[in-house]
């Protein structure tokens, strides 16, 4: 379980940064190219992955401000993903039984 969730883990990873890069259906992110190369994964437990990034002004593409539209690529991504995710880890855990 614990390899299949760090496999879905750096699946999303990937997923946030295409997104970042204008290759999903969130508009593009990238100035600098200093988010993009952020997105880090952390398995804090072996049952959980964290997709985050360090870079301060992540929050205001995220959420939007008075002056940009919020472009969710987190949130995106998660929701496109999440049985995908689901039937990885399953599909793998299935294997294993």
């Amino acid at each position: 379980v614990a390899a299949a969730i760090k496999e879905a883990g750096f699946y999303i990873e990937n997923e946030v940064v295409q997104s970042i890069a204008g290759h999903r259906a969130e508009p593009k992110s990238v100035d600098t190219g200093r988010l993009m190369g952020s997105i880090r994964t952390h398995f804090p437990k072996p049952t959980e992955a964290i997709v985050d990034t360090n870079v301060s002004y992540a929050k205001y593409l995220e959420y939007g401000t008075s002056r940009i539209n919020p472009r969710h690529h987190f949130r995106n991504t998660a929701k496109r993903n999440t049985k995908k995710v689901n039937n990885f880890i399953k599909n793998k855990v299935d294997a294993i039984i």
